[in-house]
């Protein structure tokens, strides 16, 4: 029976050393690009309404700079868009419990992070895209 609960000590302990490190290297999108003939009011509406869709809000809103977080049960993530006629660029700001770290000079981060801005960015493409043909 002790056999049982030491195996089963181990095996617990190894669990959690490997979900602590299963952080990968933070990768925030490449830019987007707007398309030719959206006004850069719309590109703000088109970031605002990708993000509403999947549940991001907006924290803080300045020209050219729209701060969102998303914060599905006890995670969050902050991230800072950056915009103007003919580009986004969406960075990484703050996170909570989502493993983030700095190591060996790399941020890393809970893979669910990329996942997540990724969606983000191809949602803002999409709207970017639809906002062009009208």
């Amino acid at each position: 029976m002790l056999k049982k609960l030491l195996l089963a000590a181990i095996v617990l302990a190894s669990a959690s050393a490997e979900a602590r490190h299963r952080a990968v290297p933070l990768k925030d999108p490449p830019p987007l690009t707007v398309p030719l003939g959206v006004a850069e009011a719309d590109v703000a509406r088109a970031i605002i309404f990708a993000g509403a869709t999947r549940q991001w809000k907006v924290t803080d809103r300045k020209p050219g700079d729209i701060v969102l977080e998303y914060a599905p049960r006890e995670f969050s993530v902050t991230v800072d868009v950056k915009y103007d006629a003919h580009t986004v660029n969406i960075s990484y700001v703050g996170s909570k419990n989502m493993e983030y770290e700095q190591e060996n000079g790399m941020a890393v981060i809970h893979p669910n992070y990329n996942r997540w801005v990724n969606n983000l960015a191809h949602d803002i493409d999409s709207q970017l895209t639809i906002s062009s043909v009208k």
